[in-house]
């Protein structure tokens, strides 16, 4: 299973998405392999258009939804506070999808290049799959 982030989300809804990207998330749905979580579904549902809405709540339905767990705001903090230190800064959204990642062990399936930034500082904590 891959913890599909927003980005990789967003283009396989594209009419005109990047191809590879559909390919990759349309075989992980056929396989049953899709997840998400509650700060990618809040991205997704606050970005759509009315007329979209209907097939993300769709393709997310067909996706395993993994919880935003509470004790998962004190290690998003803890991360940030890292990476700060590190220098490296992240918008905490994605904080929050790279600690549900960390925490569950599924790789992420993404386009944003901020996950290849955590990636780099807590090394093998999280699997990046970038697109």
């Amino acid at each position: 299973m891959k913890l599909v982030d927003t980005s990789a989300w967003v283009e396989f809804l594209r009419r005109a998405g990047d191809a590879q990207v559909k390919r990759a998330v349309a075989r992980l749905l056929e396989d049953d392999l899709t997840a998400y979580t509650c700060p990618i579904r809040f991205e997704l549902i606050s970005g759509v258009r009315l007329e979209e809405e209907a097939g993300l709540q769709q393709a997310l339905g067909f996706s395993h939804h993994i919880l935003f767990e509470e004790n998962d705001w004190r290690e998003a903090a803890a991360l940030e506070r890292w990476l700060r230190h590190k220098g490296v800064t992240i918008p905490r959204n994605d904080l929050f999808v790279a600690t549900v990642a960390i925490r569950t062990g599924l790789s992420l399936l993404c386009r944003d290049t901020h996950f290849s930034a955590i990636a780099k500082v807590v090394g093998n904590k999280l699997t990046v799959a970038q697109l």
